[in-house]
């Protein structure tokens, strides 16, 4: 079982910090998590970076598709190299502008400003060049 931590932001926003999940069994097993959450009530966000491995192309297909299987309202990918991932989800569903690909970090903090609220839940995954773990520090510093 992948370790996931929760905190909630003042807002009501419920972050799943898997930041140090980098590896495609982790961020797939984080997002089986985030779907049970879902079926729960809440809306659902991923942030997601690149994977490690050796068939990364087809693990960021995978992940693609299974963030549309899986129902999560709203994919941001970090980083040009895992942008194939935003790709592949939107070819897989019927999605139009629920996968939202950004340059780094920081754009994806912006991205996230305009899906929080209460009932929200967002999960971050690691990427292997991009620091989700600035990300999930600035979430951490707007607690309640």
């Amino acid at each position: 079982m992948v370790g996931v931590n929760s905190f909630e932001l003042s807002d009501g926003t419920l972050v799943l910090d898997a930041h140090t999940e980098t590896t495609f069994d982790g961020v797939r097993e984080a997002q089986r998590q985030l779907a049970e959450i879902r079926i729960t009530g809440y809306d659902t966000v991923h942030v997601a970076g690149l994977v490690e491995g050796t068939d990364v192309a087809d693990q960021l297909d995978t992940l693609g598709i299974m963030s549309v299987r899986l129902n999560v309202h709203h994919l941001i990918v970090v980083g040009e190299n895992a942008r194939r991932m935003h790709q592949t989800a939107e070819q897989e569903g019927s999605w139009g502008g629920e996968s939202i690909p950004v340059f780094g970090v920081e754009h994806a903090y912006d991205e996230l400003e305009a899906l929080r609220g209460p009932r929200v839940a967002i999960l971050i995954t690691g990427g292997v060049d991009a620091d989700m773990g600035d990300l999930v520090t600035r979430l951490k510093e707007e607690r309640s």
